[in-house]
């Protein structure tokens, strides 16, 4: 068993490294996300007519308050946060990567700490 200090690194600094391959680090990302958090995260795909393919085009992982979006827009991506009430999007603010990717690290090892059930999904998930 992990002590109390439970945390969930999602790592900028891999981002940065991952950066000529972005695709397949949002892939792993979302892959991680949806394992440990599947009632949480939202992803949205593009599907073309006739394609195998079905790129990421949005994610949102819902962590009342907080509402973390990772948008694509014109061929790059857009991290937001922002604060929802009952499902209504309030108010909306544009993060730089490193931001969105601390501040939902920071949320959902929060959220580990009240919710017994992710915590146990996120231990064995880091183990």
């Amino acid at each position: 068993m992990m002590s109390e200090d439970v945390t969930f690194d999602l790592g900028a600094a891999t981002w940065r490294h991952a950066h000529d391959d972005e695709e397949s680090y949002l892939e792993a990302l979302v892959e991680r996300l949806t394992r440990s958090l599947p009632s949480l995260v939202t992803v949205h795909r593009e599907s073309h007519l006739f394609s195998k393919a079905h790129p990421l085009d949005r994610i949102e992982v819902h962590l009342d308050p907080d509402t973390y979006l990772l948008v694509k827009e014109h061929g790059r991506w857009v991290p937001r946060k922002a604060k929802t009430v009952r499902g209504i999007i309030l108010s909306t603010q544009e993060l730089s990567l490193t931001e969105w990717l601390d501040g939902l690290s920071q949320a959902i090892t929060a959220y580990a700490q009240v919710h017994r059930e992710a915590r146990q999904a996120l231990e064995d998930f880091l183990l």
